[in-house]
């Protein structure tokens, strides 16, 4: 009885031992901007949260016993810690740490002066512990392949790999579906690429070799023809995969993409998330409410849109009102509007969680984006009965038959466009392009897409989202997006 008392004992201790005096906080710099993690002095070096570094650089961390030992899985790589233990092993070497690893609250906490050094092995950034600003540098400069867009087309598939400088690379084709290109010279942004998705793709492989780099997409078609150019602003490699089981339509005057009712986009609706009394999410810190920061976004972006001189710009709400689902949809559809544009911010119960992210309307892939669906949906069971069932999944099944995909592939372009354009003019972590059953998007027959500007359940970004600069950076992003898809499919 004496030795399980001890052992509680000693377990309780080390799960709810206090954050030492000198807490401190540590900036992790990346390429995507600046963000902050918690981390102490222990007086001779510093200590980091590899939990939350974790979140930040897309890494795992895993108990294997809980209070004794974790593993931290990032790029293929595997760092198993004890706790208390100076000693830690990388992919079955053992390296000193110096300076035992601690549990504080439920959370590992590690020395980043020799921690860094370890994890630069294992990432393809070079990263460095800086003490004196209290950082931890990942940088990203180095890579020359540094981007990836899979696109599906009407006639097939655009893929667009963009690289820092010109670059040389060969392609070829292999038995499976997989295209192959190899850069002699190449260093790749693994990280990155491996992050997109697509729906005209299987699987998406990077390797970093000595010398040279290597891409292999595996396609969902098959493909004979391809056709490769290289455009230099920006910088890319653009592959066409030809359908040829495609047909173009005689009726549309020799093009092969039309959107909306005749050749241009030139018709707007831009729509605030939540309203009236649908408050949407609520922010932990100042109450800040999701309906007021999409009204101003959205009236940003109009104001944009109207100065551009090109657009005709339909609001769904200009006011802190309720509007059905059905009267969304409508307005859209009576404009014959070329394009819509949701504008929401995210929210989860995990209070790290971080990141814009940009969707359009297909049946979810992962349980992240059906939580992210079914939040949004949820104020629109109240005002379509039509959408309410006894059974659980019914909602989602219903979606999954109604769901339109006549203008799949264009709203797939459109939300890549938005995320591209997002990380150009905001400092948040991208969690990528994806997709699911948003019921606003599907009762409209246009190009879609659904932002979530950011985390208003994360203080950090909550704090953000109540800064005007960042609304009319967010809403400046959008509006890019729209500039590049209009003279892409007005061909201009």
């Amino acid at each position: 009885m004496r030795k399980i008392i001890l052992a509680i004992t000693l377990v309780a201790a080390m799960l709810g031992s206090a954050t030492p005096a000198a807490a401190v906080e540590i900036k992790v710099k990346t390429s995507g901007g600046t963000e902050k993690i918690e981390g102490f002095d222990s007086g001779q070096w510093t200590y980091l949260n590899l939990c939350e570094l974790s979140d930040i650089i897309g890494a795992k961390i895993e108990w294997r016993k809980i209070g004794y030992s974790a593993v931290l899985t990032v790029d293929g790589h595997h760092f198993r810690f004890t706790v208390e233990s100076p000693y830690v092993n990388c992919d079955g070497e053992v390296n000193s740490l110096v300076l035992p690893a601690k549990l504080i609250k439920g959370a590992l906490f590690v020395p980043a002066e020799s921690f860094a050094p370890l994890l630069d092995k294992a990432r393809q950034e070079n990263i460095v512990w800086d003490p004196g600003a209290q950082m931890l540098r990942i940088d990203t400069e180095y890579f020359n392949i540094t981007d990836l867009a899979i696109n599906p087309k009407e006639n097939g598939t655009l893929i667009e790999v963009f690289t820092s400088d010109s670059v040389q690379y060969q392609i070829y084709q292999t038995e499976g579906n997989w295209l192959n290109i190899e850069f002699p010279g190449g260093k790749i942004n693994r990280t990155k690429i491996m992050a997109v998705n697509s729906p005209a793709v299987i699987k998406i492989d990077a390797f970093q070799f000595e010398n040279s780099a290597q891409l292999a997409i595996q396609l969902r078609k098959g493909f004979s023809k391809f056709r490769q150019s290289y455009k230099t602003d920006p910088r890319r490699l653009q592959i066409a995969i030809e359908d040829e089981s495609f047909v173009p339509d005689s009726t549309a005057a020799g093009l092969t993409t039309r959107i909306g009712p005749d050749d241009k986009v030139d018709i707007i609706v831009v729509d605030a998330g939540h309203g009236g009394k649908e408050y949407g999410a609520i922010g932990r810190k100042w109450g800040t409410r999701e309906k007021d920061i999409t009204l101003d976004i959205a009236r940003e972006l109009a104001k944009l849109l109207r100065k551009d001189n090109t657009f005709k710009v339909i609001m769904t709400r200009n006011k802190d009102e309720v509007v059905p689902l059905n009267t969304r949809a409508k307005i859209a559809n009576d404009a014959r509007a070329d394009m819509f544009v949701s504008i929401h911010c995210n929210a989860s119960t995990k209070k790290t969680a971080h990141g814009f992210q940009v969707f359009y309307l297909a049946p979810a892939k992962n349980d992240s984006a059906r939580a992210v669906a079914q939040a949004e949906n949820a104020p629109f069971l109240v005002d379509d009965p039509s959408l309410k069932t006894s059974g659980d999944g019914d909602l989602a099944v219903i979606l999954n038959d109604m769901i339109q995909t006549e203008f799949l592939a264009e709203s797939a372009d459109l939300a890549y466009m938005m995320d591209m354009e997002m990380r150009k003019n905001i400092t948040l972590k991208s969690r990528g392009v994806d997709h699911a059953g948003f019921v606003v998007l599907n009762r409209v027959y246009m190009p879609s897409n659904l932002v979530e500007t950011a985390f208003i359940s994360n203080v950090d970004e909550e704090k953000l989202l109540r800064s005007k600069d960042f609304r009319k950076k967010s809403a400046q992003a959008i509006y890019n997006a729209i500039k590049r898809f209009q003279a892409k499919y007005e061909g201009k």
